[in-house]
């Protein structure tokens, strides 16, 4: 965790230091990436880093887990209000949300990378598992509901349900940061529209449910 001095920076100069983090790692990895380089991008001194973060490890476990809070659904969307009409609409928007943050804010997409191809240290890694392992514990609680709603189908086990959505949605967002650098605003909105779409129609309930 990073040191409480960090959460009184001030927001433009937190941003600065995220922003030439996540670069740095995403561009050199995490065992190449210096600290030296991230200080000169973020305008500040190397031995400032030291000011706010315990070593390179704990600055990397804050940046991954910076850019998860601003583009994770949780404290977004109030799932215990979702009805039946706006359950996959939510998501859609949330998803359309998080394409235009990515576009406005690169250093995003810089981290998605850092976190699907995580680094060896232990508690970097330990951290990035942890994050994925929330992010279960809410498609959980999504699919949940949408089964109360009658959006959700219920003929499939429903550890085979989270599993199934967390699978494709982890090897779409994977692909898509991966490839993100090729494709422009109008590409990636078509796959990730097309992606969504599968994705809906895989987990919607089937016609003998609706009867």
């Amino acid at each position: 965790m990073p040191l409480a001095r960090f959460s009184r920076i001030e927001p433009e100069r937190r941003q600065r230091l995220l922003q030439a983090a996540a670069q740095e790692f995403a561009s050199a990895g995490f065992d190449r990436a210096s600290l030296g380089r991230i200080a000169e991008g973020a305008g500040v001194s190397k031995p400032s880093l030291y000011y706010y973060f315990e070593d390179k490890a704990d600055l990397f476990v804050t940046v991954v887990r910076e850019a998860w809070e601003r583009l994770m659904p949780t404290g977004r969307v109030s799932v215990e209000s979702l009805d039946a009409p706006r359950f996959w609409p939510t998501l859609e928007k949330l998803r359309d949300d998080n394409l235009a943050r990515c576009r406005e804010e690169p250093w995003l997409v810089a981290v998605g990378k850092l976190a699907y191809h995580p680094p060896q240290d232990a508690s970097a890694a330990g951290a990035v598992a942890e994050l994925f392992e929330g992010a279960r514990s809410f498609v959980r609680e999504l699919l949940r509901r949408g089964q109360e709603v009658g959006a959700v189908r219920c003929d499939l086990p429903e550890e085979l349900l989270i599993d199934m959505l967390t699978a494709a949605d982890t090897a779409a967002d994977h692909w898509l940061v991966d490839h993100w650098d090729e494709l422009g605003a109008d590409e990636s909105e078509r796959i990730a529209r097309i992606i969504f779409d599968a994705i809906r129609s895989l987990l919607s309930p089937s016609p003998g449910e609706k009867e």
